[in-house]
């Protein structure tokens, strides 16, 4: 709420509720006190502030104002540049001293000080070994801080911050990073990388972090660049080109660190592109191979695309992946083929869209892949997080991934050689009868997409989406936000598909049926069986719709959120133990870590970023 309008609104809201007694300035009036500097008899946070213009003083003539809850965070957001221009002449701030080496990120899952990994760890678990915060004692969880940023309110945070030295580093929509300081708030330094007009974005202007290697942050962008930024001051050290956004390409994915190296992959699978991943130089920016997860002729997998539809086959690669330091292998979730819907234009199973692929992380090379979804129709994509385990199946201790895909079906692969080991639904799921032994679908009649439509299940927007799982090794618990609907799936006739307005390649389309049910399911990591199952309550209407991924910590605690409210379940259980309104959108999920030896959780919603403690 910081931004310009925001300002704005916050400056007339306050002109017109608060100037009669503290002044036109808020430098205090003949009524009450002056309101520029930090030191308030309420309380020193932003929430504090809200609170007392929520519910007035007890006592004073301060009262309640009738305010909206966006109205009352504008006015704190008009307070906070106020006396922000106060206390920036009298302080001096102190950069980040910031040196993430190779091996603190191979451990990151098991540092308590700081998040590395947009994971929190290589493997993909987003699971917090932290225990203070329990199911006795999260209910006395309380605002710490809440920092706004300066975004437009159009655009959504989706990013995962990460946490090095007590400091907050996160890329801010469109294509802002920030250095925020963990014990304050407070911004240290702000890069803005200039953006062209007209970019082919398909899903809004978003940015899901940024990686850490020594002292430099990597963070794409979504012209297709790869910035290396100073972690101390926001400098950019380099900046290379990855592909070009005229070629239907963006970045909204945050990058990998495997050992030198920083691993991007790409947006744009309904504008047609020819999908990859990349690594470059993590000092120079020098690319150090390119893998295509749309195979040209001859190359492996060719086969499965006739029609030369290879060409713009999609295969985009925009969610993070995960990485087995033992094996050297990279493991990156592909998206959908292009176009969308209307098969007809591209026959074949269209590899390696919808599948995982396992990469040789030093060459690049295909080491194997498993496809999810075959020849999709559905919009299905595989962009969603590998998640790396040690499981016993049958008896026998096996490395695997698991893997609940947006296609509704919850599998368990040997992360080794790519082998099916298991698979089963975990959401209403009517395209499939099953899975074969070889984890391929056996198709029902729902699975055919027609020019009437038909009604499927999943819907669209599947059984889950991008938002990120999260593993429990202790109890062998995989969680996962699920959302349980259908939609009306149709397709245009091929003849009739064409490259539309800047790019966009699609076939028809599809429309909810109904509405879908958000619930977070707690699955036997070894078979998929369900555990427990909570349906999250829609507690605000007009951030419906807005979900994030799951943190889970050693302390028995979950978090996620919904429609504008942060929530604990008991990992147990799936009993809420606590909620808290945030009153914006809330498309990003929870981290933690410790601040000065106590555990915190942040979070963003809306325009800002919050920091809870006990």
């Amino acid at each position: 709420m910081n931004d310009a309008k925001g300002l704005f609104d916050g400056k007339e809201l306050f002109q017109t509720n608060c100037a009669g007694c503290h002044g036109h300035d808020a430098r205090g009036g003949g009524h009450a006190p002056s309101l520029v500097t930090s030191n308030y008899s309420v309380g020193a946070s932003d929430f504090a502030l809200y609170k007392m213009l929520r519910d007035g003083i007890p006592g004073t003539a301060m009262q309640s104002l009738g305010l909206s809850v966006r109205e009352r965070w504008e006015i704190v957001a008009f307070l906070r540049s106020l006396s922000r221009e106060t206390d920036d002449a009298h302080r001096t701030i102190e950069l980040p001293h910031v040196d993430v080496s190779w091996d603190m990120l191979k451990a990151a899952r098991n540092l308590t000080d700081s998040w590395l990994v947009y994971s929190g760890g290589l493997d993909g678990w987003r699971h917090s070994p932290l225990r203070e915060i329990s199911p006795l004692n999260v209910s006395h969880l309380k605002l710490l801080w809440l920092h706004q940023f300066a975004g437009s309110r159009e655009d959504s945070f989706e990013a995962t911050p990460l946490v090095s030295s007590k400091t907050i580093f996160m890329t801010e929509p469109p294509n802002s990073v920030v250095a925020i300081n963990a014990e304050n708030g407070r911004e240290i330094w702000r890069h803005t990388h200039p953006l062209p007009t007209d970019l082919p974005v398909c899903c809004g202007r978003v940015n899901r972090g940024v990686a850490l290697l020594g002292g430099t942050l990597f963070v794409g962008t979504l012209d297709a660049h790869m910035l290396a930024i100073d972690a101390a001051s926001g400098g950019v050290k380099w900046e290379v080109e990855v592909a070009s956004p005229k070629d239907g390409f963006s970045i909204t994915v945050a990058p990998l660190i495997v050992k030198n190296m920083v691993i991007v992959g790409v947006s744009g699978g309904e504008f047609g592109i020819r999908g990859f991943l990349a690594a470059y130089d993590a000092a120079t920016g020098k690319e150090v191979w390119r893998f295509y997860t749309i195979p040209g002729p001859a190359e492996f997998g060719s086969e499965s695309w006739k029609n030369n539809a290879w060409r713009s086959g999609g295969g985009p690669t925009w969610i993070t992946g995960s990485y087995d330091p033992d094996l050297d292998l990279l493991y990156w979730g592909v998206g959908n083929p292009s176009p969308n819907y209307t098969s007809e234009v591209r026959p074949g199973d269209n590899l390696f869209t919808n599948s995982v692929v396992a990469l040789n992380a030093t060459t690049g090379k295909r080491a194997w892949h498993f496809q999810f979804t075959p020849h999709d129709e559905h919009d299905w994509d595989s962009n969603q997080t590998p998640v790396l385990a040690d499981l016993m199946m049958d008896g026998v201790s096996r490395k695997v991934i698991c893997w609940a895909n947006r296609n509704g079906f919850y599998y368990v692969l040997d992360r080794a050689d790519g082998t099916f080991l298991r698979g089963a639904p975990y959401v209403k799921v009517t395209w499939a009868s099953g899975l074969d032994v070889h984890g391929r679908p056996i198709l029902t009649s729902a699975a055919k997409v027609t020019k009437s439509g038909t009604l499927t299940w999943p819907w669209v927007g599947g059984g889950t989406n991008w938002l990120p799982p999260s593993f429990d090794q202790t109890t062998q618990t995989f969680l996962v936000h699920a959302t349980e609907g259908s939609s009306i799936f149709t397709q245009s006739d091929g003849n009739e598909v064409r490259r539309g307005a800047g790019g966009l390649y699609v076939g028809s389309g599809s429309s909810a049926a109904d509405v879908a049910v958000n619930v977070v399911k707690a699955l036997d990591a070894a078979s998929g069986a369900l555990k427990w199952q909570h349906a999250l309550p829609n507690a605000n209407p007009e951030f419906s719709g807005t979900y994030s991924g799951i943190l889970s910590t050693e302390g028995g605690v979950m978090f996620t959120t919904y429609a504008g409210t942060i929530f604990a379940l008991e990992m147990a259980t799936g009993r809420e133990l606590w909620r808290a309104g945030l009153g914006g959108k809330t498309q990003a999920t929870p981290i933690s870590f410790t601040l000065n030896g106590a555990q915190v959780v942040a979070v963003t919603a809306g325009q800002a970023l919050f920091l809870f403690g006990l």
